[in-house]
């Protein structure tokens, strides 16, 4: 779901060498989204693995797979220029992908470009689009090692109870990753067991010959079915994105988000596979690394929340230099201000900050009315980078250092700002490069002489 927009891929996301975290079986991956005001910089992140700041650049000499992805307002300009397929392969794909350079390994077209909200505006695009784009790599002499796809969302599928029943809505007649979030399924239909979901057995399943007693095995299976009835039975499924939101809905916290990540990732691990594919791995991609505060929240104030209580243990961020925070401090109501204006205030905090956390059943929802003007008071400071004049509210709020939080009410502090790697330091168009998706491996898993164009 990076992008909640719902419009080009506008976040950064990489998967990180999370050996430390996880003993995994495949290649595990975290998408890391910066639809936020002060982004975690990449040197940050790339530092527990000990690579440089440069987002792309950072992954050269190392075996780490790389997704470059064209957004979908490109789409139209690829579908009907192929010097323009060309020339956007060669900047984000030819330029990096060498011998000690950046292990590129697949290129999306587009992100979700079939989705229902779409309305259509993409049908005509998305496939000429990777047309161009394939034959752009194999121009460039890269089709034996990169290779292209569309990322989708489920709701490609005819949406049939029984996986053996699940057909493509439409016919895009190209190999793809998939985004599910069995979450959704739950926001939707608050009935929906949450056992089903987080593969605790249930008394709900469904049966398609053998019984299926956790939702995740019915989307694999599902996604198998669809393209094994268009021809294509040894189509491999990629979960481009999978997870369990942490905030801004009453099924959505730290608990639960941790329970379903850690469950999911503990199923994949087993190798267990499913009734289609049993003894198999299915290549995932959690979501995600950081909240968004940016994020549009239009399918729901949940869409900012999706950090993994799993992906950064406490203790090993503890032992980091991570992340660049800005100092201890929180702007709190002033308990001795006049609050005639109060809540005009916290209104105009509230509209220019993040109050997700604040919505009905989120973290900060149980909140008293001046608790809740100190955490939007504070979100407001750190989103204008602790400015001391951003944390005056005509004399309604303080500066403290004392931590403020409430229960699961978890009051931010900012990380500090730092510009992106300039084009000349990095030799990397961050404006082509809209999203980066990094898988993390073992380096055991591809030898230093691997072969490249």
């Amino acid at each position: 779901m990076a992008c909640r927009a719902r419009g080009a891929w506008c976040t950064v996301v990489i998967v990180l060498l999370l050996m430390v975290a996880f003993e995994f079986v495949g290649g595990p991956g975290v998408n890391w989204g910066t639809l936020s005001i002060n982004p975690l910089p990449p040197r940050h992140v790339v530092k527990i693995f000990d690579a440089d700041p440069d987002v792309v650049r950072s992954m050269a000499g190392t075996d780490i797979e790389v997704m470059v992805a064209a957004p979908n307002d490109m789409l139209a300009t690829l579908a009907k220029d192929p010097e323009a397929s060309d020339a956007w392969v060669r900047e984000n794909v030819t330029s990096l992908n060498f011998e000690e350079g950046v292990y590129i390994r697949w290129v999306a077209v587009g992100n979700e470009p079939f989705l229902t909200a779409y309305e259509g505006v993409y049908l005509t695009t998305t496939v000429p689009a990777l047309r161009n784009i394939v034959n752009a790599v194999a121009n460039a002499g890269l089709a034996d090692t990169v290779k292209a796809t569309i990322p989708f969302n489920a709701d490609i599928l005819n949406g049939a109870a029984k996986p053996s029943e699940t057909r493509f809505k439409i016919d895009t007649g190209t190999p793809f990753s998939v985004n599910l979030y069995p979450f959704l399924s739950k926001y939707q239909s608050p009935d929906f067991p949450l056992g089903y979901a987080f593969f605790e057995g249930s008394t709900a399943s469904v049966v398609d010959g053998p019984h299926y007693w956790e939702k995740y095995s019915v989307y694999i299976d599902a996604l198998i079915a669809a393209p094994t009835a268009e021809g294509y039975p040894n189509m491999q499924v990629v979960l481009g994105e999978i997870g369990w939101t942490s905030d801004g809905n009453v099924f959505a916290n730290l608990e639960l988000a941790g329970r379903y990540n850690q469950r999911m990732i503990n199923h994949l691990q087993s190798k267990v596979g499913t009734h289609l594919r049993p003894n198999s791995f299915t290549e995932f991609y959690l979501f995600g690394l950081l909240d968004e505060d940016i994020k549009s929240i239009l399918p729901g104030p949940f869409e900012r929340h999706w950090v993994s209580s799993t992906a950064f243990p406490p203790q090993m961020i503890k032992s980091l230099e991570f992340p660049p925070y800005m100092s201890a401090q929180y702007c709190v109501l002033n308990e001795e201000a006049d609050r005639t204006n109060l809540s005009q205030n916290v209104a105009f905090a509230c509209s220019r900050a993040d109050s997700t956390a604040s919505y009905p059943g989120s973290s900060c929802a149980s909140l008293t009315p001046e608790q809740n003007a100190s955490s939007s008071f504070n979100q407001y400071f750190q989103f204008q980078n602790q400015d001391s004049h951003a944390c005056d509210f005509q004399g309604l709020a303080r500066i403290t250092t004392e931590i403020p939080s409430v229960g699961n009410c978890r009051f931010i502090i900012g990380l500090v700002q730092v510009p992106p790697p300039s084009a000349a330091t990095s030799g990397t168009n961050y404006n082509a490069v809209s999203h980066l998706l990094v898988q993390s491996i073992w380096h055991t898993q591809h030898s230093s002489s691997r072969s490249r164009a």
